[in-house]
């Protein structure tokens, strides 16, 4: 019996030594979202699409024959958290590179710290132009930026639906306030007149604000407030008559997928549109399928965050950096991600679609038509995808088999819970 026991005992300390060399052998790559404050939601996507991508990439042996690990650091939405949680990420974790990333204020004392450490940084969903506009060395975007979605997507919209006034709601953040303003400026390039105001993007009262919307009598109102402020905005458009003038658009998209959504908003979610870079029945690859039945399978739900797609690119993007590189230095990895050099670019992810813009069908069912077709817009989202600076994972060639879609909400909004998505076409 004793020797039984030391011979088990033996092999647990054998375990436990493999385990920590097994850990010690792996590849650390560093996220960066909000886990918690008012987009806490998207926190919560990106880690179901970290699960998915760990799983997936280590499925094929991993990177470099070691284990991926991913170390997720919240950022809550706030600056100073945003920059000294990279930091760690770097100094504790001893990750290789970071990305991630949805507020733009976040990303953008992120993308400081990853200069002055040289540590590769792929921003993945925060849009300011600002972020690559800076066109530093470790820094590059694998996402949407302000001016593509505005000049490719939003302002094209606004003049297709042939909206005559325009109003422009965005929170005081450097996100809501760059889109703010690149839409006040396409759109009145467009001959579309239009007022805009600053708001808070965590209030809870909008009563105000929307007294004066109202009083403007616009058509369309775009409302680029990212967190559940914007749930509180289109509930109380609603009460005040405002959204039965006028369509309503949520600039960012997640905020109208999150499920509180429609407990926080009820029927008057009806009456709005929202911006999305994917949808579930879009699948342009293999790995687009392979995605979206992963997801089903691991969460019970269809997978309409984009947020968890975007995450998921990110990830197979930086391993295959890391791969080809077959190194950990920082110079040798922001080569291999070098616009171009990616073989594992977003043609083959699942997230490689443009913008859409949903409307909201019946009780919360967003729908899509049965027939994709091209629109107008889509040569120039193949130039110029994700607006200024240095983007990474070759979006050029997925755009090459993309889509743009856009509402046809503001026909069709007059027969309460009638309108669908459909083709933008000119």
């Amino acid at each position: 019996m004793k020797c039984k026991r030391r011979i088990t005992a033996a092999a647990v300390v054998l375990l436990l030594v493999c385990g920590s060399a097994w850990a010690q052998d792996a590849i650390k790559i560093g996220v960066v979202g909000p886990r918690t404050g008012p987009a806490a939601a998207t926190g919560a996507a990106f880690e179901e699409g970290i699960k998915l991508a760990t799983e997936y990439v280590n499925s094929k042996g991993g990177v470099m024959g070691k284990k991926l690990e991913i170390v997720f650091e919240d950022t809550a939405g706030a600056p100073d958290k945003a920059a000294s949680g990279f930091e760690r990420l770097v100094t504790r974790d001893k990750v290789v590179m970071v990305l991630g990333e949805s507020h733009s204020s976040s990303a953008l004392a992120e993308i400081e710290v990853a200069n002055r450490m040289k540590i590769p940084f792929i921003v993945v969903e925060a849009w300011a132009d600002e972020i690559t506009s800076k066109n530093y060395r470790y820094v590059f975007r694998a996402g949407p930026s302000n001016s593509g979605v505005v000049n490719k997507t939003i302002a094209k919209w606004v003049v297709h639906e042939k909206f005559k006034k325009a109003f422009i709601v965005a929170e005081n953040t450097d996100w809501g306030i760059g889109i703010g303003k690149l839409t006040e400026n396409a759109i009145a390039k467009a001959g579309v007149p239009s007022e805009s105001m600053i708001t808070e993007r965590n209030s809870q009262d909008h009563y105000v604000e929307l007294t004066k919307i109202k009083a403007f009598k616009p058509d369309v109102v775009l409302a680029y407030i990212y967190g559940v402020g914007l749930h509180y905005f289109v509930a109380q458009a609603g009460e005040t008559g405002v959204s039965s003038k006028a369509v309503t658009l949520d600039g960012a998209g997640p905020p109208s997928l999150w499920p509180d959504y429609w407990k926080n908003v009820g029927d008057y979610g009806d009456l709005e549109c929202f911006v999305s870079s994917m949808h579930e029945k879009v699948e342009l690859t293999d790995l687009a399928k392979y995605y979206r039945e992963a997801y089903t399978k691991a969460f019970g739900k269809a997978p309409t965050d984009y947020k968890s797609r975007s995450i998921f690119d990110g990830i197979l993007i930086a391993a295959d950096a890391v791969s080809r590189a077959k190194a950990t230095d920082a110079d040798k990895l922001v080569d291999a991600l070098e616009p171009g050099k990616s073989s594992t670019n977003i043609a083959e992810a699942p997230g490689g679609v443009s913008s859409l813009l949903i409307h909201f069908k019946g009780a919360g069912r967003e729908t899509m038509p049965d027939v994709f077709r091209p629109g107008p817009c889509l040569q120039d989202a193949i130039e110029n995808p994700f607006g200024e600076g240095r983007q990474t994972g070759s979006p050029q060639n997925a755009m090459k088999n993309n889509i743009l879609f856009l509402s046809a909400a503001g026909r069709l909004l007059k027969k309460k819970g009638s309108a669908a998505c459909l083709p933008f076409q000119s």
